[in-house]
């Protein structure tokens, strides 16, 4: 594609160059013919203007291809500029959504919840040796958040479900607070993003109104400075929101999973105290 583009770029060239040699030796037979024959030094000077204009093309198409570099970079500032105030709104949430996206991936890749297929194997461990197999399943997965929360659960609980129970929902709620932390901003950035977008659109189109009521005579070039700020802005606001929303829902799954994870393990503990809580007062 590389290629092809530079071809084609070295084509439009050699055809600017082509046809602007043949307009001014167009110009320069119509001149001729137009006036008289003169001496020998214009006719000099005027090939000399013609090798110069057919020599002047050759740092053009050579400085060319830097041009649209230019272009781009001065135009993604003018593209901020246009869009007006709430480009900087906009800009603000856009960097405070993306450094909780950041954040909270590293938290979620580096903190280990619970792995796969880890509720399986604690029902097997009940299976094969009841509370005793749950104390050395637990044992053997230490480090994970699912192992903490079930171990703490387990001290306090005195053999007592019900009190397990409670103790579980409390350390489990202290865990959610941790995983769910910065998500409220995403989704404040998600929601307030296209607002400020469409904000912006109206103010692009009063801006376009306020033109054609001062405007003399109305014509495209009136309105298009305020159409084009408001659709800059309403795209802008949805670059924005649209990650900030996406990244909030993957993010909200992995903390409903954690929390699914949490509940079945603790039902499974929970039915073991109830068994031993009815061989007590068998």
């Amino acid at each position: 594609m590389n290629v092809s583009c530079n071809l084609t770029k070295k084509n439009i060239t050699l055809s600017i160059v082509i046809a602007v040699i043949t307009v001014f030796a167009i110009a320069g037979k119509i001149e001729a013919q137009s006036t008289p024959t003169t001496t020998a030094a214009p006719a000099a000077e005027t090939t000399q203007n013609a090798e110069t204009q057919t020599e002047t093309p050759a740092p053009a198409a050579e400085a060319q291809p830097e041009a649209p570099s230019q272009d781009s970079e001065i135009g993604l500032v003018k593209l901020f500029v246009t869009g007006g105030w709430s480009m900087w709104p906009l800009l603000l949430s856009s960097i405070v959504g993306f450094g909780v996206i950041l954040e909270r991936m590293y938290f979620f890749f580096t903190a280990k919840l619970v792995r796969k297929g880890y509720n399986q194997d604690l029902q097997d461990a009940i299976d094969a040796s009841g509370m005793q197999g749950v104390d050395e399943f637990l044992k053997a997965n230490e480090g994970q958040r699912i192992t903490d929360v079930l171990k703490n659960g387990m001290e306090v609980s005195q053999n007592d479900p019900e009190i397990f129970a409670a103790g579980i929902e409390r350390e489990a709620g202290e865990v959610m607070t941790l995983l769910e932390k910065g998500l409220t901003v995403l989704s404040a950035v998600s929601t307030i993003a296209p607002l400020v977008g469409f904000l912006g659109t109206v103010s692009g189109m009063i801006n376009a109104f306020d033109a054609i009521a001062n405007a003399d005579q109305v014509n495209a070039k009136v309105v298009a400075g305020g159409i084009k700020e408001a659709l800059i802005t309403t795209a802008a606001g949805l670059i924005v929101a649209i990650p900030a929303m996406t990244f909030y829902q993957y993010l909200q799954g992995r903390v409903g999973f954690f929390t699914s994870e949490v509940e079945e393990a603790a039902n499974k503990i929970y039915k073991e105290y109830l068994k031993l809580k009815a061989g007590k007062k068998a």
